[in-house]
Protein backbone atom coordinates (compact mmCIF):
# COMPACT_ATOMS: atom_id res chain seq x y z
CA UNK A 1 0.00 0.00 0.00
CA UNK A 2 1.07 3.54 -0.75
CA UNK A 3 -0.13 6.33 1.55
CA UNK A 4 0.77 9.94 0.86
CA UNK A 5 -0.04 12.74 3.30
CA UNK A 6 -0.53 15.81 1.13
CA UNK A 7 -0.86 18.26 4.02
CA UNK A 8 -1.30 18.49 7.78
CA UNK A 9 -3.59 21.26 8.97
CA UNK A 10 -5.17 22.63 12.13
CA UNK A 11 -2.81 20.92 14.54
CA UNK A 12 -3.03 17.36 13.24
CA UNK A 13 -5.72 16.89 10.56
CA UNK A 14 -4.16 14.96 7.67
CA UNK A 15 -5.25 15.13 4.05
CA UNK A 16 -3.96 12.00 2.38
CA UNK A 17 -4.42 9.43 -0.38
CA UNK A 18 -4.25 5.62 -0.14
CA UNK A 19 -3.45 3.68 -3.32
CA UNK A 20 -1.84 0.56 -4.81
CA UNK A 21 -3.35 -2.15 -2.62
CA UNK A 22 -5.77 -5.05 -2.70
CA UNK A 23 -7.75 -6.51 -5.56
CA UNK A 24 -8.65 -3.03 -6.85
CA UNK A 25 -5.10 -1.80 -7.28
CA UNK A 26 -6.08 1.17 -9.43
CA UNK A 27 -8.54 2.60 -6.91
CA UNK A 28 -7.55 5.45 -4.62
CA UNK A 29 -9.01 6.48 -1.27
CA UNK A 30 -8.94 10.05 0.00
CA UNK A 31 -8.55 10.55 3.73
CA UNK A 32 -9.96 11.46 6.17
CA UNK A 33 -12.50 8.82 5.20
CA UNK A 34 -15.48 7.04 6.75
CA UNK A 35 -16.08 3.45 5.61
CA UNK A 36 -19.50 2.01 4.80
CA UNK A 37 -20.58 -0.01 7.83
CA UNK A 38 -22.06 -3.43 7.02
CA UNK A 39 -23.52 -6.33 8.99
CA UNK A 40 -22.90 -9.79 7.49
CA UNK A 41 -21.74 -8.18 4.28
CA UNK A 42 -24.72 -5.89 3.67
CA UNK A 43 -25.54 -2.32 4.63
CA UNK A 44 -28.06 -2.54 7.53
CA UNK A 45 -31.71 -2.47 6.38
CA UNK A 46 -30.72 -1.79 2.74
CA UNK A 47 -30.65 -3.90 -0.39
CA UNK A 48 -27.94 -3.32 -2.97
CA UNK A 49 -30.42 -1.35 -5.10
CA UNK A 50 -31.46 0.88 -2.20
CA UNK A 51 -27.82 1.47 -1.31
CA UNK A 52 -27.32 2.96 -4.78
CA UNK A 53 -29.77 5.73 -3.88
CA UNK A 54 -27.27 7.15 -1.38
CA UNK A 55 -24.90 9.93 -2.43
CA UNK A 56 -21.36 10.41 -1.11
CA UNK A 57 -20.85 6.66 -0.61
CA UNK A 58 -17.25 5.90 0.35
CA UNK A 59 -15.11 3.62 -1.83
CA UNK A 60 -14.46 1.19 1.05
CA UNK A 61 -16.91 -1.11 2.86
CA UNK A 62 -16.16 -2.42 6.32
CA UNK A 63 -17.00 -6.05 7.01
CA UNK A 64 -16.44 -7.92 10.26
CA UNK A 65 -14.98 -11.36 10.70
CA UNK A 66 -17.29 -11.92 13.68
CA UNK A 67 -20.36 -11.61 11.47
CA UNK A 68 -19.07 -13.72 8.60
CA UNK A 69 -16.84 -16.42 10.11
CA UNK A 70 -19.60 -19.03 9.91
CA UNK A 71 -19.67 -18.65 6.13
CA UNK A 72 -15.97 -19.06 5.47
CA UNK A 73 -16.36 -22.62 4.12
CA UNK A 74 -18.95 -21.44 1.61
CA UNK A 75 -16.62 -18.60 0.64
CA UNK A 76 -13.75 -21.04 0.20
CA UNK A 77 -15.89 -23.01 -2.24
CA UNK A 78 -17.07 -19.82 -3.96
CA UNK A 79 -13.43 -18.74 -4.53
CA UNK A 80 -14.17 -15.13 -5.51
CA UNK A 81 -14.15 -13.39 -2.15
CA UNK A 82 -16.60 -11.70 0.16
CA UNK A 83 -16.96 -8.57 -1.98
CA UNK A 84 -18.51 -10.37 -4.92
CA UNK A 85 -20.29 -12.89 -2.68
CA UNK A 86 -22.09 -10.06 -0.86
CA UNK A 87 -22.81 -8.12 -4.08
CA UNK A 88 -20.31 -5.43 -2.99
CA UNK A 89 -17.79 -6.02 -5.77
CA UNK A 90 -17.49 -2.30 -6.55
CA UNK A 91 -16.14 -1.56 -3.07
CA UNK A 92 -12.75 -2.01 -1.53
CA UNK A 93 -13.27 -4.38 1.40
CA UNK A 94 -11.80 -3.79 4.84
CA UNK A 95 -12.15 -6.80 7.14
CA UNK A 96 -12.27 -5.91 10.84
CA UNK A 97 -11.84 -8.51 13.55
CA UNK A 98 -14.99 -7.57 15.50
CA UNK A 99 -18.22 -5.77 14.65
CA UNK A 100 -17.76 -2.22 16.02
CA UNK A 101 -21.50 -1.94 16.72
CA UNK A 102 -21.52 -5.00 19.02
CA UNK A 103 -19.86 -5.11 22.43
CA UNK A 104 -17.00 -7.62 22.63
CA UNK A 105 -17.28 -10.05 25.55
CA UNK A 106 -14.37 -9.98 28.00
CA UNK A 107 -12.14 -12.89 29.01
CA UNK A 108 -12.21 -14.81 25.73
CA UNK A 109 -8.56 -14.63 24.59
CA UNK A 110 -5.46 -16.64 25.49
CA UNK A 111 -1.84 -16.89 24.40
CA UNK A 112 -2.64 -18.80 21.20
CA UNK A 113 -6.21 -17.89 20.23
CA UNK A 114 -8.71 -15.04 20.09
CA UNK A 115 -12.31 -15.75 21.09
CA UNK A 116 -14.89 -14.69 18.50
CA UNK A 117 -18.60 -14.95 19.23
CA UNK A 118 -20.97 -15.96 16.46
CA UNK A 119 -24.66 -16.95 16.35
CA UNK A 120 -23.58 -20.53 16.97
CA UNK A 121 -21.41 -19.68 19.95
CA UNK A 122 -17.76 -19.05 20.65
CA UNK A 123 -15.04 -19.81 18.10
CA UNK A 124 -11.41 -19.92 19.27
CA UNK A 125 -9.34 -18.68 16.37
CA UNK A 126 -5.58 -19.15 16.05
CA UNK A 127 -3.28 -17.62 13.42
CA UNK A 128 -3.61 -20.50 10.92
CA UNK A 129 -7.41 -20.35 11.07
CA UNK A 130 -7.30 -16.55 10.77
CA UNK A 131 -5.20 -16.76 7.59
CA UNK A 132 -7.47 -19.41 6.05
CA UNK A 133 -10.51 -17.22 6.67
CA UNK A 134 -8.84 -14.14 5.21
CA UNK A 135 -7.87 -16.19 2.14
CA UNK A 136 -11.53 -17.16 1.74
CA UNK A 137 -12.70 -13.54 2.20
CA UNK A 138 -10.04 -12.00 -0.09
CA UNK A 139 -10.18 -8.52 1.48
CA UNK A 140 -8.29 -5.51 0.18
CA UNK A 141 -7.36 -4.48 3.73
CA UNK A 142 -7.65 -6.42 6.97
CA UNK A 143 -7.03 -5.95 10.66
CA UNK A 144 -4.43 -8.27 12.19
CA UNK A 145 -5.39 -10.68 14.95
CA UNK A 146 -5.38 -8.88 18.31
CA UNK A 147 -6.27 -9.03 21.99
CA UNK A 148 -8.26 -5.84 22.49
CA UNK A 149 -9.86 -6.98 25.74
CA UNK A 150 -9.12 -3.79 27.70
CA UNK A 151 -10.83 -0.53 28.54
CA UNK A 152 -10.02 2.50 30.69
CA UNK A 153 -10.44 0.41 33.86
CA UNK A 154 -8.14 -2.44 32.82
CA UNK A 155 -5.35 -3.45 35.22
CA UNK A 156 -1.64 -3.13 34.39
CA UNK A 157 -1.35 -6.93 34.18
CA UNK A 158 -4.26 -7.20 31.72
CA UNK A 159 -2.90 -4.35 29.61
CA UNK A 160 0.58 -5.90 29.48
CA UNK A 161 -0.90 -9.23 28.37
CA UNK A 162 -2.95 -7.50 25.70
CA UNK A 163 0.08 -5.80 24.15
CA UNK A 164 2.35 -8.86 24.37
CA UNK A 165 -0.23 -11.24 22.93
CA UNK A 166 -1.09 -8.88 20.08
CA UNK A 167 2.57 -8.55 19.11
CA UNK A 168 2.97 -12.33 19.27
CA UNK A 169 -0.07 -12.85 17.04
CA UNK A 170 1.34 -10.31 14.58
CA UNK A 171 4.77 -11.97 14.43
CA UNK A 172 3.19 -15.38 13.83
CA UNK A 173 0.94 -13.89 11.19
CA UNK A 174 3.76 -12.13 9.34
CA UNK A 175 5.74 -15.37 9.38
CA UNK A 176 2.78 -17.22 7.88
CA UNK A 177 1.78 -14.66 5.21
CA UNK A 178 4.64 -15.25 2.70
CA UNK A 179 3.16 -18.71 2.13
CA UNK A 180 -0.15 -17.18 1.02
CA UNK A 181 -0.33 -16.28 -2.65
CA UNK A 182 -3.92 -15.06 -2.21
CA UNK A 183 -3.11 -12.37 0.37
CA UNK A 184 0.06 -11.03 -1.23
CA UNK A 185 -1.65 -7.82 -2.44
CA UNK A 186 -3.88 -7.31 0.61
CA UNK A 187 -2.83 -4.63 3.09
CA UNK A 188 -2.51 -5.74 6.70
CA UNK A 189 -3.07 -3.21 9.50
CA UNK A 190 -1.22 -3.89 12.76
CA UNK A 191 -3.12 -3.27 15.99
CA UNK A 192 -2.05 -0.85 18.71
CA UNK A 193 -3.10 -1.87 22.22
CA UNK A 194 -2.28 -0.64 25.72
CA UNK A 195 -5.46 0.49 27.47
CA UNK A 196 -4.88 3.93 29.00
CA UNK A 197 -1.22 3.26 29.79
CA UNK A 198 1.13 5.64 27.98
CA UNK A 199 4.07 3.26 28.50
CA UNK A 200 2.26 0.22 27.05
CA UNK A 201 0.71 2.24 24.25
CA UNK A 202 4.09 3.55 23.16
CA UNK A 203 5.62 0.07 23.44
CA UNK A 204 2.84 -1.34 21.29
CA UNK A 205 3.13 1.50 18.76
CA UNK A 206 6.91 1.32 18.38
CA UNK A 207 7.00 -2.48 18.17
CA UNK A 208 4.14 -2.65 15.67
CA UNK A 209 5.61 0.13 13.55
CA UNK A 210 8.87 -1.83 13.32
CA UNK A 211 6.98 -4.70 11.62
CA UNK A 212 5.98 -4.87 7.95
CA UNK A 213 2.43 -3.53 8.21
CA UNK A 214 0.59 -1.16 5.87
CA UNK A 215 -1.29 0.79 8.53
CA UNK A 216 -2.54 0.78 12.10
CA UNK A 217 -5.77 0.06 13.99
CA UNK A 218 -5.89 1.74 17.39
CA UNK A 219 -8.06 -0.21 19.84
CA UNK A 220 -8.21 -1.24 23.48
CA UNK A 221 -9.69 1.99 24.87
CA UNK A 222 -13.16 0.42 24.93
CA UNK A 223 -14.90 -2.88 24.18
CA UNK A 224 -16.86 -1.54 21.18
CA UNK A 225 -20.65 -1.57 20.86
CA UNK A 226 -23.28 1.17 21.34
CA UNK A 227 -21.54 2.60 24.43
CA UNK A 228 -18.72 3.95 22.26
CA UNK A 229 -21.06 6.75 21.25
CA UNK A 230 -20.43 8.14 24.74
CA UNK A 231 -16.69 7.44 24.72
CA UNK A 232 -14.85 10.74 25.14
CA UNK A 233 -11.54 11.20 23.39
CA UNK A 234 -10.80 13.98 25.86
CA UNK A 235 -10.39 11.26 28.52
CA UNK A 236 -7.50 9.70 26.59
CA UNK A 237 -6.23 12.68 24.61
CA UNK A 238 -2.72 12.74 26.06
CA UNK A 239 -2.33 8.96 25.81
CA UNK A 240 -3.55 8.89 22.22
CA UNK A 241 -1.42 11.87 21.23
CA UNK A 242 1.76 10.26 22.57
CA UNK A 243 0.81 6.97 20.90
CA UNK A 244 0.38 8.62 17.50
CA UNK A 245 3.75 10.36 17.91
CA UNK A 246 5.35 6.90 17.97
CA UNK A 247 3.83 5.98 14.60
CA UNK A 248 5.28 6.83 11.17
CA UNK A 249 3.59 9.56 9.15
CA UNK A 250 3.41 7.54 5.92
CA UNK A 251 0.91 4.94 7.09
CA UNK A 252 -2.84 5.42 7.76
CA UNK A 253 -4.42 5.17 11.20
CA UNK A 254 -7.87 3.73 11.88
CA UNK A 255 -10.01 3.66 15.00
CA UNK A 256 -13.35 1.91 15.50
CA UNK A 257 -16.03 3.77 17.46
CA UNK A 258 -19.46 5.35 17.02
CA UNK A 259 -18.11 8.91 16.78
CA UNK A 260 -20.63 11.79 16.94
CA UNK A 261 -19.74 14.87 14.82
CA UNK A 262 -17.64 16.65 17.47
CA UNK A 263 -15.66 13.50 18.31
CA UNK A 264 -14.83 13.02 14.63
CA UNK A 265 -13.13 16.42 14.60
CA UNK A 266 -11.23 15.71 17.81
CA UNK A 267 -10.03 12.38 16.40
CA UNK A 268 -8.85 14.09 13.22
CA UNK A 269 -6.86 16.62 15.20
CA UNK A 270 -5.19 13.74 17.04
CA UNK A 271 -4.02 12.33 13.71
CA UNK A 272 -6.57 9.63 12.83
CA UNK A 273 -7.44 9.03 9.18
CA UNK A 274 -10.09 6.30 8.83
CA UNK A 275 -13.42 5.83 10.65
CA UNK A 276 -16.42 3.51 10.54
CA UNK A 277 -20.04 4.63 10.15
CA UNK A 278 -21.55 2.59 12.99
CA UNK A 279 -22.71 5.90 14.53
CA UNK A 280 -25.22 6.37 11.70
CA UNK A 281 -26.42 2.82 12.31
CA UNK A 282 -26.96 3.39 16.05
CA UNK A 283 -28.91 6.58 15.35
CA UNK A 284 -31.13 4.66 12.95
CA UNK A 285 -31.71 1.83 15.42
CA UNK A 286 -33.19 4.19 17.98
CA UNK A 287 -35.50 5.73 15.36
CA UNK A 288 -33.71 9.05 14.98
CA UNK A 289 -32.55 11.17 12.05
CA UNK A 290 -29.31 13.13 11.88
CA UNK A 291 -29.95 16.85 11.44
CA UNK A 292 -26.71 18.57 12.46
CA UNK A 293 -25.52 21.21 10.03
CA UNK A 294 -22.01 21.19 8.55
CA UNK A 295 -22.19 24.10 6.13
CA UNK A 296 -19.11 26.20 6.88
CA UNK A 297 -20.06 29.77 6.09
CA UNK A 298 -17.63 32.63 5.62
CA UNK A 299 -19.66 35.18 7.59
CA UNK A 300 -19.35 34.72 11.41
CA UNK A 301 -22.79 36.27 11.84
CA UNK A 302 -24.28 33.58 9.59
CA UNK A 303 -22.56 30.99 11.76
CA UNK A 304 -24.52 32.26 14.75
CA UNK A 305 -27.89 31.92 13.02
CA UNK A 306 -30.16 30.45 15.72
CA UNK A 307 -32.15 28.47 13.17
CA UNK A 308 -28.95 26.69 12.21
CA UNK A 309 -27.60 26.15 15.69
CA UNK A 310 -30.56 25.03 17.74
CA UNK A 311 -31.05 21.52 16.29
CA UNK A 312 -28.45 19.38 18.03
CA UNK A 313 -27.27 16.15 16.40
CA UNK A 314 -30.59 14.39 15.76
CA UNK A 315 -34.37 14.34 16.07
CA UNK A 316 -36.40 11.44 17.47
CA UNK A 317 -38.97 10.27 14.90
CA UNK A 318 -40.73 8.17 17.55
CA UNK A 319 -41.92 11.40 19.18
CA UNK A 320 -45.60 12.25 18.76
CA UNK A 321 -44.68 15.87 17.94
CA UNK A 322 -43.93 14.68 14.37
CA UNK A 323 -47.36 13.06 13.90
CA UNK A 324 -48.55 15.96 11.71
CA UNK A 325 -45.19 17.34 10.59
CA UNK A 326 -45.22 17.07 6.79
CA UNK A 327 -41.79 18.52 6.21
CA UNK A 328 -38.70 16.48 5.26
CA UNK A 329 -36.48 14.93 7.90
CA UNK A 330 -34.04 17.76 7.28
CA UNK A 331 -34.82 20.92 5.34
CA UNK A 332 -32.40 21.28 2.43
CA UNK A 333 -31.36 17.61 2.42
CA UNK A 334 -31.45 15.96 -1.01
CA UNK A 335 -31.39 12.32 0.04
CA UNK A 336 -33.99 9.90 -1.35
CA UNK A 337 -35.90 9.91 1.95
CA UNK A 338 -36.14 13.68 2.35
CA UNK A 339 -37.15 14.18 -1.30
CA UNK A 340 -39.99 11.65 -1.14
CA UNK A 341 -41.22 11.24 2.46
CA UNK A 342 -42.19 13.36 5.43
CA UNK A 343 -41.43 13.30 9.14
CA UNK A 344 -45.08 12.41 9.69
CA UNK A 345 -44.81 9.33 7.48
CA UNK A 346 -41.61 8.09 9.13
CA UNK A 347 -43.21 8.73 12.53
CA UNK A 348 -46.15 6.55 11.43
CA UNK A 349 -43.79 3.80 10.24
CA UNK A 350 -41.92 3.84 13.55
CA UNK A 351 -45.08 3.72 15.66
CA UNK A 352 -46.48 0.82 13.65
CA UNK A 353 -43.14 -1.07 13.65
CA UNK A 354 -42.96 -1.10 9.86
CA UNK A 355 -39.57 -2.18 8.47
CA UNK A 356 -39.67 0.63 5.92
CA UNK A 357 -39.08 3.12 8.74
CA UNK A 358 -35.56 1.80 9.36
CA UNK A 359 -34.89 1.66 5.61
CA UNK A 360 -35.75 5.33 5.11
CA UNK A 361 -33.84 6.45 8.19
CA UNK A 362 -30.76 4.43 7.21
CA UNK A 363 -30.70 6.04 3.77
CA UNK A 364 -30.85 9.52 5.25
CA UNK A 365 -28.41 8.90 8.11
CA UNK A 366 -25.78 7.24 5.94
CA UNK A 367 -25.93 9.97 3.31
CA UNK A 368 -25.78 12.73 5.94
CA UNK A 369 -22.82 11.18 7.77
CA UNK A 370 -20.85 10.45 4.58
CA UNK A 371 -21.55 13.96 3.29
CA UNK A 372 -20.16 15.30 6.58
CA UNK A 373 -16.80 13.67 5.85
CA UNK A 374 -16.79 15.12 2.35
CA UNK A 375 -17.48 18.54 3.91
CA UNK A 376 -14.56 18.04 6.33
CA UNK A 377 -12.17 17.25 3.48
CA UNK A 378 -13.41 20.27 1.54
CA UNK A 379 -13.08 22.54 4.59
CA UNK A 380 -9.48 21.40 5.10
CA UNK A 381 -8.62 22.02 1.45
CA UNK A 382 -10.27 25.47 1.51
CA UNK A 383 -8.78 26.42 4.91
CA UNK A 384 -12.25 26.69 6.45
CA UNK A 385 -11.86 23.94 9.02
CA UNK A 386 -11.97 26.27 12.03
CA UNK A 387 -15.25 27.74 10.82
CA UNK A 388 -16.69 24.25 10.44
CA UNK A 389 -15.43 23.27 13.89
CA UNK A 390 -16.95 26.36 15.52
CA UNK A 391 -20.26 25.60 13.84
CA UNK A 392 -20.26 21.98 15.00
CA UNK A 393 -19.33 22.85 18.59
CA UNK A 394 -22.18 25.37 18.79
CA UNK A 395 -24.57 22.56 17.98
CA UNK A 396 -22.88 20.32 20.57
CA UNK A 397 -23.99 22.78 23.26
CA UNK A 398 -27.56 22.55 21.96
CA UNK A 399 -27.33 18.77 21.80
CA UNK A 400 -26.39 18.50 25.49
CA UNK A 401 -28.91 21.04 26.74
Amino acid sequence: MKFVVNSVKNGGCRLGVMSEFGLHGKKTVETPMCMLYTRRGSAPHLTADMLKKIQWLPPMAQMSLTNMIEHHEALEAYKEGIGKFANMKDYLVYNALHDPATEVMAGQNDTATVGVWTKSGKVKMDVDMFVRIQEAFKPDVYQALSDGDTDLKATKKRINKSVTRTLTYLDQLLERLPKSEILKDAAIFGVIEGGNSVFERCRSARETASRDVAGFVIEGFHTQGPQTEFFKLSDVRDTLRQTVECLPDDKPRLMHAAFPPDQVLEALELGLDIFDSSYAYHVTERGCALVFDFTHKADPEDMADKKTVQKGWEIDLNDKRYFEDFGPLLEGCYCYTCKNFSRSYVNHLRNTSELLGSVLLMIHNFQHYFHYFEAIRRALVEDKYEQLKTHILRQKLCNSS
